[in-house]
């Protein structure tokens, strides 16, 4: 079994590839596309492509940055703004992460224009690619392993399995406890609670148009074919309305999936592979 074990992005990234093969050429190669993206990406850099993209609010799109906008415009327009790449300033205004002096934000994803290869910001909104970046970067990391027939990624939490494994559901409550298991073959598993990342009478998930944290669902295990699609889908049906939640998973047959609501009820699609033991 050959492993990389690295902090990137913020986050722990843990790769274990099952061979007796040397895989140093792999883990070179993803350490330092991890390291380009960092660069670009990062919004407590001062002076890169995001920093720039924010103050002037234009910019020239690559592929990582295409694809990733485009991505999130689109849940956007699905989810009616429950899923809003500008939601960043409204986590500021909450407390979350670093304060930002720019002008005050008063508008929305309606307000990211996309125009052939360029972006361009109104009303005052700001963009981080931090929130979708991770999930981009499973898939990219999962097709850079390609290769390989069986290997497990984890992306703090986000995970791509190769051929079979067996994954622990962590329990909403005590990160010390699984709340079931999950088979997990050739797919995708992301998962999101409102309860892991806390302030005060906050947490990070934030309701786009209340412009406070959500509070009817608090945990979600979602399993599908990207890393994109499922960790978008682990986030927006967290900060959700509990029915509009249950409408949308209706309507989102590509993916499979666990939700608890807020009086601890738990609930699961047919197509689930996962045991419960219980919801924690």
């Amino acid at each position: 079994m050959q492993k990389l074990t690295l902090e990137s992005i913020g986050t722990h990234l843990t790769i274990e590839i099952d061979t007796e093969k040397s895989c140093e050429k792999d883990f070179h190669t993803i350490t330092e596309r991890l390291s380009h993206f960092e660069q670009k990406f990062s919004r407590f850099r001062e002076d890169n492509w995001l920093r720039e993209l924010n103050t002037s609010k234009h910019a020239i799109l690559d592929d990582d940055a295409r694809k990733m906008l485009s991505f999130a415009l689109s849940l956007a327009e699905k989810t009616h703004g429950y899923f809003d790449p500008t939601i960043g300033k409204q986590l500021s205004r909450l407390g979350y992460g670093r304060s930002t002096d720019a002008q005050e934000n008063n508008g929305n994803f309606h307000d990211v224009k996309i125009h052939d290869h360029e972006v361009f910001l109104q009303n005052g909104v700001e963009l981080e690619f931090w929130w979708v970046g991770k999930w981009y970067l499973l898939d990219v990391i999962s097709s850079l392993l390609d290769h390989h027939d069986r290997f497990l990624i984890n992306f703090w939490g986000d995970i791509y399995a190769r051929w079979e494994w067996n994954v622990g559901l962590e329990s909403p409550m005590n990160a010390d406890e699984i709340i079931g298991t999950l088979l997990l073959r050739d797919s995708f598993l992301a998962c999101s609670a409102g309860t892991k990342r806390k302030w005060g009478n906050h947490h990070h998930l934030i309701d786009p148009h209340t412009g406070e944290s959500a509070r009817d669902v608090i945990a979600s295990y979602i399993e599908g074919n990207t890393g994109i699609c499922v960790d978008s889908y682990a986030t927006v049906l967290c900060v959700m309305p509990w029915e509009l939640a249950m409408k949308t998973l209706e309507e989102t047959k590509e993916i499979e999936w666990v939700l608890i609501r807020h009086d601890g009820t738990l609930f699961r699609s047919r197509g689930s592979r996962s045991e419960v033991f219980t919801a924690g």
